[in-house]
């Protein structure tokens, strides 16, 4: 039989955490002497307690690890789905580090780069939407395609109309393909029959303020990010207008979300 101090020494188990133990009844002495408290374990007991510091030490909670003791078969299963998660978490925490890696790069390089933005995945509703498509030589002539998409819709639905939107289309040529559209209520279908549904489904999104100049930046941090988190664009980059020129006069009230669709 081991005193308390002494089965301390052999295990390298404080005589605080035994007594938290003992609390548990995760590892309890075999003998309590009612008259001075005095603890005593067995030989047998240190093998028990090797069993607990090493569940302990891959992070398992103490009140989780008197149940695995007592059941070889769960303990099995537990092992399994914990090692899942420590693997899930380690991979996490490789992206965060590569991702301060880069970081620290831009930071290094000028004042400028080291300006990033932090990217948000989501999910988007299916939009009912009104658009308007056209090939055109430069992104400044997106303003037209939006004096034409409006052309077409009655001055009383204007109240109704919601999220301005532009999808650029994939192109090989130097001709840019843009399609603006702006969500309408359902209940207008009738009344504009070529109106259709918008479904983007999950996206890497960034919300930028200021210039359009900007958006050179915007779209370098958004496919380091999708690098460096293992996604690839799965669909036509298309941006969200939350205010624009359309609604505020300066252009540092200007508030634009940058969507790649991905997988």
């Amino acid at each position: 039989m081991f005193k308390i101090s002494e089965f301390s020494e052999l295990t390298n188990i404080s005589p605080r955490m035994l007594r938290h133990y003992d609390k548990l009844n995760l590892l309890k002495p075999k003998i309590t002497k009612k008259d001075n408290g005095y603890r005593y374990y067995t030989p047998e007991q240190i093998n028990q307690a090797n069993r607990i510091l090493s569940l302990k030490n891959v992070g398992i909670p103490l009140k989780e690890i008197a149940m695995l003791l007592d059941n070889p078969v769960e303990q099995t299963n537990y092992l399994t789905t914990h090692r899942k998660k420590l693997e899930t978490e380690l991979a996490e925490k490789k992206l965060q580090l590569a991702y301060l890696d880069w970081l620290e790069e831009k930071k290094t390089t000028s004042t400028i780069a080291a300006v990033n933005h932090p990217v948000e995945t989501k999910n988007m509703n299916d939009m009912f939407v009104l658009t308007y498509r056209e090939k055109v030589a430069s992104y400044y002539q997106e303003e037209q395609l939006w004096q034409k998409l409006f052309a077409g819709i009655r001055t009383e639905d204007l109240p109704a109309l919601s999220r301005s939107m532009a999808i650029f289309h994939n192109d090989s040529s130097e001709i840019i393909d843009i399609e603006v559209m702006i969500t309408i209520p359902e209940k207008l279908k009738t009344i504009y029959p070529t109106a259709k549904f918008f479904s983007p489904g999950l996206i890497a999104s960034v919300v930028t303020s200021g210039a359009y100049s900007t958006m050179p930046k915007v779209h370098e941090d958004m496919r380091e990010w999708l690098r460096l988190n293992g996604y690839v664009p799965a669909g036509d980059i298309f941006t969200i207008y939350h205010s624009s020129p359309a609604t505020k006069e300066r252009e540092e009230l200007y508030i634009t979300e940058v969507c790649y669709p991905i997988k």
